[in-house]
């Protein structure tokens, strides 16, 4: 599983704009009235601004080169204020043996840069936006986390763990072969490296394989 194209909203279009190309060093790759698409090794992001309500905010995660996490703080310390918890500003996460990283952008959007160390490739290139190699992790904040588990099913995406889905914890989703991640939250869960609470927001999905997937504007889970 890959996401070739995730779809976010955003009511500060100009200013992620800037942000992202001017901050920190991507290319546009498609400017319109009413959004624009970065890309970020494999997957393409828009963010666009039509029919959006409230102030929308997502958590997503990059993967970045196994051998650059500490290069990657410097790199991203040059740009952005890091996000602490309990007093730290990076988390190592023993179990799937990964260094994280967490800021956020204009939109309030929690942007993590993991480097997993035994998954990730290694590059000898001096980091930039350039080095990151997909978005690995999507969080889709849902109400019903047990009916969209089993909708996802349908698509071969399946607990990593083969747990049973927690309907008010964090359950990381993914197909069989487990390094991309959707994570299903429930609503009104701080998100780590945040003060803020889980809310649900429109975005739309697409897979490698076609498959979309995601929040409509009713707020109710799709999967087509």
């Amino acid at each position: 599983m890959k996401f070739k194209k995730v779809s976010l909203q955003t009511k500060d279009l100009d200013g992620m704009k800037d942000f992202y190309k001017n901050i920190l060093g991507c290319k546009v790759e498609t400017e319109l009235a009413h959004s624009f698409e970065v890309k970020f090794g494999y997957t393409t992001i828009e963010f666009n601004d039509q029919n959006t309500e409230g102030n929308p905010f997502y958590h997503f995660a990059f993967d970045i080169p196994s051998n650059q996490f500490s290069e990657a703080k410097e790199w991203v310390l040059k740009r952005v204020a890091l996000s602490t918890e309990d007093g730290k500003d990076d988390v190592y996460f023993e179990n799937i043996k990964a260094h994280s990283l967490y800021f956020e952008d204009p939109a309030g959007n929690i942007v993590e840069f993991i480097s997993r160390t035994e998954d990730n490739p290694k590059s000898e290139t001096p980091f930039s936006i350039n080095n990151i190699v997909q978005m690995s992790e999507m969080s889709l904040v849902v109400d019903d986390k047990v009916m969209v588990a089993e909708e996802l099913k349908k698509a071969g995406i399946i607990d990593r763990n083969g747990n049973k889905i927690d309907p008010v914890g964090l359950n990381f989703m993914s197909d069989k072969n487990g390094l991309v991640f959707l994570l299903l939250v429930h609503p009104n869960r701080r998100w780590y490296f945040s003060k803020k609470d889980a809310v649900i927001f429109p975005m739309t999905i697409t897979l490698e394989n076609g498959i979309k997937l995601g929040i409509d504007e009713n707020n109710q889970f799709f999967l087509i």
